[in-house]
């Protein structure tokens, strides 16, 4: 992971930790309190300790992940992006959203459930590139 990435993601850390409660009264935000405090969670897991090794097939900030339907077996390709650089056209997510913190920490195998309004997903993580 280059430095600049590095500080990147430390910097959103901590503007998640230190305006949680102003970013959590922001209504247009998908996540609902308490899957924001799930994802800080995860992110502090994953980057304040850099010297634990993480397997190379687990989703980070940046990994390209390939995903398939468990409804209807076809795939699709994202990058689990932060905010300022996500563009769902071009297939690159944001770690706010919901598929995108749902992602994050996961590992190559593991099924990914998602509630859009009334309908259930279910996703296959099928492969991750921590270097796309």
């Amino acid at each position: 992971m280059n430095t600049d990435f590095f500080i990147d993601v430390r910097q959103f850390i901590s503007s998640l930790k230190d305006d949680f409660e102003r970013i959590v009264a922001f209504r247009p935000i998908t996540l609902r309190p308490v899957e924001l405090a799930g994802l800080l969670e995860k992110l502090q897991g994953i980057y304040d300790l850099p010297t634990r090794k993480i397997s190379d097939c687990t989703v980070l900030l940046g990994s390209k992940v390939g995903l398939m339907s468990m409804h209807d077996f076809t795939e699709l390709s994202i990058v689990v992006t932060l905010p300022q650089h996500s563009d769902p056209a071009l297939g690159k997510i944001s770690v706010l959203s919901p598929l995108g913190s749902a992602l994050l920490g996961l590992k190559r195998g593991e099924i990914v459930r998602l509630f859009f309004g009334n309908t259930e997903s279910l996703f296959c993580l099928i492969s991750v590139d921590q270097n796309p």
